[in-house]
């Protein structure tokens, strides 16, 4: 782009549906692949690209949706699921939602060798520009509030000072290991990041639960649409194959036990009321 005007950076909004459905067809995913990657029908997909949540079973399966939706075209899940707790839009970096609109009128006119590099620099661009502006709202405040929306969903969550540091000593690695594979965690908040790595075979996993009712969901295994489970059905087991990733859902985190071949995966830097663990089984 030539002569860009130099000045203060202006910023604008787009729905979270808007922000979703961008970053699918940047990567040039279509419904019904994204629908057979995040185990959600292509309906569903579409309500949540019209931000029409009503047609969602629940708020839980709103917010599970949208962590899937966004953990499969890469986009910083947090930063979505902050949107609809709060109701608002998201707000972009005008010069890169600009490249992305030249990009994409160049696409039609050009498809030379150089696009797929530029396709790659262009998403790049887009994800850095969300991760800007998260760290620039969340240095300007020392708490965040997700409020309940016009549709009464009641859930609210904060993050204050004291919660940061706990967060920050809770962020160090923790693995364990065994003859068979090992398991390192990382992470805190609402999300982990677990690996087990060294499978030669399929993995079981097991989440059980003793005093609570939890709702627990399982991508890209029989678990996918969700499960309640509860003192009178009390564990549930599932085995995965090694060589991809998984996100595994719990609401309310509280009360619930993931094991992986045996071994008691730690959720202690689990801090809020349900949260994910992004799962990445490797193979041995």
């Amino acid at each position: 782009m030539k002569n860009r005007k130099k000045g203060k950076v202006r910023m604008r909004k787009k729905t979270i549906g808007e922000v979703l459905k961008l970053a699918r067809t940047n990567q040039g995913l279509s419904l019904e692949e994204l629908s057979k990657k995040t185990d959600i029908q292509q309906d569903l997909l579409e309500a949540l690209e019209r931000n029409d949540y009503d047609l969602l079973p629940s708020p839980f399966y709103a917010r599970s949706f949208l962590r899937k939706y966004a953990w499969a075209v890469d986009l910083d899940e947090s930063i979505i699921l902050e949107a609809y707790e709060a109701g608002e839009m998201i707000v972009f970096d005008e010069v890169a939602l600009a490249a992305d609109e030249e990009f994409r009128s160049r696409k039609n006119k050009n498809k030379s060798s150089f696009l797929p590099l530029f396709y790659f620099l262009l998403l790049a661009s887009a994800i850095a520009a969300f991760v800007a502006y998260y760290i620039w709202s969340y240095a300007h405040t020392n708490s965040v509030s997700f409020k309940a929306s016009d549709n009464n969903y009641s859930l609210v969550s904060s993050i204050s000072t004291n919660s940061q540091k706990s967060s920050f000593s809770s962020a160090d690695s923790k693995s364990v290991s065994s003859s068979d594979g090992k398991l390192t965690v990382s992470g805190s908040g609402d999300n982990l990041t677990a690996e087990y790595s060294g499978a030669s075979q399929p993995v079981k996993v097991t989440v059980s639960v003793e005093q609570t009712t939890n709702l627990v969901s399982i991508s890209d295994s029989e678990l996918a649409e969700g499960i309640t489970l509860s003192p009178e059905k009390s564990s549930q087991t599932v085995a995965l194959e090694p060589g991809n990733k998984y996100l595994i859902t719990l609401a309310p985190v509280k009360g619930a036990t993931v094991t992986i071949e045996g071994q008691k995966l730690d959720t202690s830097a689990l801090t809020s009321d349900s949260g994910t663990i992004s799962l990445n089984i490797t193979k041995g």
